[in-house]
């Protein structure tokens, strides 16, 4: 197994936060995305933030933390994990082929 995968499943296991708790904090960090994106392209009232590529990595990484996280609060299966994320990728590359 994955080291960070397990050690992401270990501190999931620990997080006191619902699943509702977790989901909103998903959102929330989605929007940070966006912001460090609006921010990195300099749109309309978001410039002033002056984020740049690095922020917006750091923020998908973040997203990526919590969406994980929130789905080892539903299963600890890690062969479910990988089920998942190979049909969701061949449906996804299906579609951009």
């Amino acid at each position: 197994m994955n080291i960070y995968l397990e050690r992401l499943r270990r501190m999931s296991n620990l997080e006191p936060k619902t699943l509702e708790q977790m989901a909103l904090k998903l959102s929330e960090e989605a929007g940070e995305v966006s912001q460090a994106v609006l921010s990195y392209l300099n749109a309309s009232g978001s410039d002033y933030k002056q984020l740049n590529k690095e922020d917006i990595k750091e923020e998908c990484v973040d997203t990526l933390l919590v969406a994980l996280s929130l789905f080892y609060k539903l299963s600890n299966r890690e062969e479910e994990l990988y089920d998942l994320l190979d049909k969701k990728m061949n449906k996804w590359e299906n579609k951009i082929s």
